[in-house]
């Protein structure tokens, strides 16, 4: 089963929302969450919907998500074959719910279940499409915070998308977002950035973030920063168009040098002088062309990733309700 052909039967009546959560080594965090999803949503007083997406996690939390599946119908467990990546298992849960409104929130309850009821008043209120949570503070501790900014400071910079430190995944949007997002079909998925995409009319909720309970993130700097650069490198011509406008300034430098090395050769003659000035211009446009070959050479194996058309995901197990 894969990402483009196991996706579940679309009920024949709606739940008013479905809350979609990728889920991956925070085995001790899966009671208390489930509980605090229920009674958050229950408080709404609307039928609801939870995806639990466990991104081949090897710890013991499959079995808890089952256990939660088989105590509840309204809960769905999804288990991937492997490790695919957060971004994918939400692509993942995104098919198997359906719902009018959709919430897509972390597994590590540093985004609070108890506002999405918040998130929800203030779509309708504001008759919007998609309702962002705006963090208070980041919930983090100061090297994941040094990276996560480096990370959206790379993004921002290369793509001029506002990616702010202060926006995550926890948000809420209407069944026509959700199917405009599916609709995207890249490999390299990026939530943030394809809701970037997608559009839509939106508002921000300014909401407080918890500190992690329990364990620790899967993400350090070094992933941060690769995903940063694959996240440009998919989304975002601009570093090409920054090297064209290099290249161009460069060359237009080269002009100007030549025609003064001409002059003064024509007027004063020309004297065996510069060398290691010369080394060093070579030595310096010798490293600008590897650079740009590498940047290069990024965009073209983002291009064969793409043209294979693998799964963006493949589906172990699916349970609901007892049923697996």
């Amino acid at each position: 089963m894969n990402g483009q052909t196991n996706v579940e039967a679309i009920p024949a009546k709606l739940p008013q929302i479905a809350v979609v959560i990728p889920y991956f080594r925070s085995e001790a965090l899966i009671d208390g969450l489930v509980a605090r999803l229920s009674a958050a949503l229950s408080s709404i007083g609307a039928d609801w919907q939870v995806v639990l997406v466990d991104d081949g996690s090897p710890d013991e939390g499959w079995a808890k998500i089952a256990h939660a599946a088989s105590q509840d119908s309204r809960i769905t467990g999804v288990r991937l074959s492997r490790n695919f990546g957060q971004h994918a298992a939400i692509t993942a849960g995104m098919h198997h719910a359906r719902a009018r409104w959709y919430v897509v929130m972390d597994c590590d309850l540093q985004d609070r279940p108890e506002d999405i009821p918040s998130l929800y008043s203030h779509a309708l209120e504001k008759g919007v499409d998609v309702a962002l949570a705006q963090r208070e503070s980041s919930g983090l501790g100061l090297r994941r915070t040094f990276g996560s900014r480096a990370f959206n400071l790379v993004l921002r910079w290369m793509s001029l998308t506002d990616f702010s430190n202060e926006i995550g995944n926890f948000r809420i949007f209407s069944d026509k977002v959700a199917e405009a997002y599916r609709a995207f079909p890249e490999q390299m998925r990026f939530f943030p950035a394809l809701m970037n995409e997608v559009g839509f009319s939106s508002s921000k909720l300014r909401l407080p973030r918890d500190e992690r309970p329990a364990g620790q993130s899967s993400y350090n700097f070094r992933k941060l920063l690769r995903l940063a650069f694959d996240s440009v490198v998919t989304y975002t011509d601009r570093p090409l168009r920054y090297l064209a406008a290099s290249g161009a300034a460069i060359a237009a430098g080269s002009v100007v040098l030549g025609l003064a090395v001409i002059l003064r050769a024509l007027f004063f003659g020309s004297p065996v002088a510069g060398w290691p000035s010369l080394m060093a211009m070579v030595a310096f446009f010798g490293g600008a062309q590897i650079f740009a070959i590498s940047i290069l050479g990024l965009y073209v194996g983002q291009v064969f990733k793409e043209t294979k058309r693998r799964p963006i995901y493949i589906v172990d197990k699916v349970t609901s309700g007892g049923q697996k």
